[in-house]
């Protein structure tokens, strides 16, 4: 099978935020999976080319190339409608759309119609695009990339960090990591804007094996935040911000369902590591890891969140038996192979 897959290398367009998580865990899965010969075309490009070259360059390479299946993780508008609509005439097409159950509104919507197939990840986005006469759509879910995030032996491992939390610092995980510390938690932080730094993506997954217990903070942020205020009049468009006055009311929504927690991807990836997590709750969390058996939820309180910690700090075997059930239903059922076999599947494909 032959895929062209076009999404960003770098967050944000930003090469020292290289790689990004969809090239880490969509473009490098896909070309670790047997059966499949896949080509990037790095929406980065768009930067230096300019929209319309950037797309007149892919539908060149769609037709020298002849794909199965032309594959797209968005990020802005870097793809054209008008290239889209051409592309799905040629093959068939794909686009996961990630923030579904904020973005659905003044983004996705707009461009899933053009493709074969759209895949959302939020469970009550598929009644919304119906609502607006949308039904090409695929729920799918984040998983666990088993190319990357690669356990070690327990035996090896040394667990000399109580508690970590990975991940980038918004004002929200600030305020809940300064809480627990206030408590006499105390919590091991990294990630893109905590003064600790970055990390790689090899010392994220060691963090994550020295941890006892590993946090998902997935608390919304605030809406009177202004980069959050700044959404209903404002966009990105080709790494640039931009006025976006004309679609004020789907803004609106847009913000307003930021309040939603949401699935993030960090469930996955530490239950794949063999590690034990604690993790806020977001929409249908349980259908895919039940709580006190595979994982651990918290009520979004911090006394909740202290009491779980505490807990789990004073009983290692308890702990450990729930690390051992999160690993293996991570294994069975949630990862990135089983996820794009699934869509492969959807749309007639077969490696």
């Amino acid at each position: 099978m032959k895929i062209i897959y076009a999404g960003v290398k770098a967050e944000n367009y930003n090469p020292v935020r290289y790689p990004s998580f969809e090239y880490s865990n969509f473009y490098l899965q896909l070309k670790a999976m047997s059966g499949i010969e896949i080509i990037e075309y790095p929406g980065d490009r768009i930067v230096t080319l300019g929209k319309k070259r950037f797309n007149e360059e892919l539908l060149k390479l769609i037709d020298r190339e002849k794909p199965d299946l032309f594959f797209a993780f968005m990020y802005s508008d870097e793809l054209d409608i008008k290239a889209l609509d051409e592309i799905k005439k040629k093959t068939k097409s794909v686009a996961w759309f990630s923030d579904d159950h904020w973005r659905l509104h003044n983004y996705s919507r707009f461009y899933a119609p053009h493709f074969t197939l759209a895949v959302t990840t939020w469970s009550k986005a598929p009644e919304i695009y119906a609502q607006y006469g949308i039904k090409n759509i695929f729920r799918s879910q984040w998983a666990y990339n088993a190319s990357k995030w690669k356990p070690a032996e327990r035996e090896t491992i040394i667990k000399d960090i109580d508690v970590s939390f990975v991940g980038q610092r918004t004002e929200k995980r600030a305020s809940v990591i300064k809480k627990l510390k206030r408590e006499g938690i105390n919590v091991y932080v990294r990630g893109f804007g905590w003064s600790e730094g970055r990390v790689s993506e090899e010392e994220k997954v060691k963090i994550i094996l020295r941890s006892k217990i590993s946090l998902n903070i997935n608390e919304p942020p605030s809406l009177a935040y202004w980069k959050v205020l700044a959404r209903l009049f404002f966009k990105r468009s080709a790494g640039k911000i931009v006025p976006d006055f004309l679609r004020f009311k789907d803004n609106l929504k847009s913000v307003l369902n930021m309040r939603i927690p949401q699935i993030k991807a960090r469930p996955f990836e530490v239950l794949g590591c063999h590690a034990f997590l604690i993790s806020g709750y977001a929409d249908d969390m349980n259908r895919y890891y039940e709580d006190g058996k595979e994982i651990v939820y918290y009520d979004g309180t911090i006394s909740d969140l202290v009491g779980k910690i505490r807990y789990y700090l004073a009983h290692d075997e308890e702990r450990e038996k729930i690390a051992d059930a999160g690993y293996e239903r991570t294994l069975r059922e949630n990862t990135y192979e089983k996820r794009f076999n699934d869509i492969f599947k959807e749309i007639g494909l077969s490696r």
